[in-house]
């Protein structure tokens, strides 16, 4: 299944804004290595459709041309004093209340500034763009670019494993290698993933040529983990605009259940994992809005008041 352009424009967004170096546009396709096409012109096509699209909503994607042993090469940064508008001087109880606030009330007034805020704060999902963020992901990059293997916690097991690659699959990030313990590839969701990744020293190991993380991924979701017991829900969800058709994409046509002529598009959204589902959401702004089932219409509305009262509390407990 290859990737959409919403998984291979927020994941390209990730990356740059992990980074603190520029990077390459080999460097990129190497820590992206499914999510683009195979030929250097088809490739570069690719890459420069998802720069401007950044560009196109704000994002400071800088370049500058390499010397020493990269002479001639471009590189890309994101430059985050731009990004962020760290200039307003918001401590993070502010911030996260001005997300909240746009999200909650769907206002078209600052939705851009609320991008540039810098995604999640105080582990909250963002609004930037429409994936988790994880603690674990910087230290799971880190490993697939260093080619070190790792070890961590899951289903209350120790695992050891060969991370050849990252992949984003509707709301939820997986990480796929070679298990040790198994002596087998295996595919792992990371927000599963009990406390922290550890990157095993002086350990290394080679990724197959031919590995792509989007032909190893189970085309059924419930075939991922080891015991098969993972509920999938689904929640109904309406998207307006153009944005609709971006969602299409990433989702697939039989994700839609309804597109009537001039309303929202509706689809059926896998919504299992809360967090994420709730990220995938506000990503979306004000572009959607969750209609059914009832619980999981409640459930996000009962967390954004939750937020919004914490905030308040925190707020009065300092005056």
């Amino acid at each position: 299944m290859p990737s959409s352009p919403v998984e291979r424009v927020t994941s390209l967004l990730a990356l740059l804004l992990e980074r603190r170096t520029s990077l390459t546009l080999r460097q990129i396709t190497d820590e992206l290595s499914s999510m683009y096409p195979a030929g250097p012109a088809a490739l570069r096509g690719a890459f420069e459709r998802d720069k401007a699209l950044l560009r196109d909503i704000g994002v400071p994607i800088e370049t500058e041309v390499l010397g020493g042993d990269q002479a001639g090469e471009t590189a890309y940064r994101i430059d985050r004093d731009r990004y962020e508008l760290r200039g307003l001087d918001l401590d993070d109880d502010e911030r996260r209340a001005l997300q909240v606030a746009v999200a909650a009330t769907r206002s078209e007034v600052g939705q851009e500034g609320v991008w540039k805020l810098g995604g999640a704060v105080a582990r909250l999902p963002t609004v930037v763009a429409n994936l988790p963020q994880l603690e674990v992901l910087p230290a799971l990059r880190s490993a697939i670019g260093s080619h070190q293997s790792i070890g961590f916690r899951y289903r209350r097991l120790d695992r050891v494993l060969d991370p050849y690659g990252l992949l984003l699959r509707r709301g939820f990030w997986y990480v796929i290698g070679h298990d040790h313990g198994h002596g087998e590839r295996r595919t792992y969701r990371v927000d599963r993933i009990e406390g922290d990744v550890t990157i095993i020293a002086g350990s290394t190991f080679r990724r197959p040529d031919d590995f792509r993380p989007d032909l190893e991924f189970p085309d059924d979701p419930k075939q991922l983990g080891s015991d098969g017991t993972d509920e999938v829900r689904h929640a109904v969800v309406a998207v307006q605009g153009g944005i609709a058709e971006l969602v299409r994409r990433d989702l697939g046509d039989a994700a839609v259940r309804a597109d009537p002529p001039g309303g929202p598009v509706l689809f059926d959204v896998p919504c299992s994992n809360q967090a994420a589902f709730r990220s995938w959401l506000l990503g979306l702004g004000l572009h959607a809005e969750v209609l059914a089932p009832d619980d999981v219409r409640a459930d996000v509305i009962a967390w954004l008041t939750q937020l919004a009262a914490g905030s308040s509390s925190d707020e009065a407990s300092r005056a």
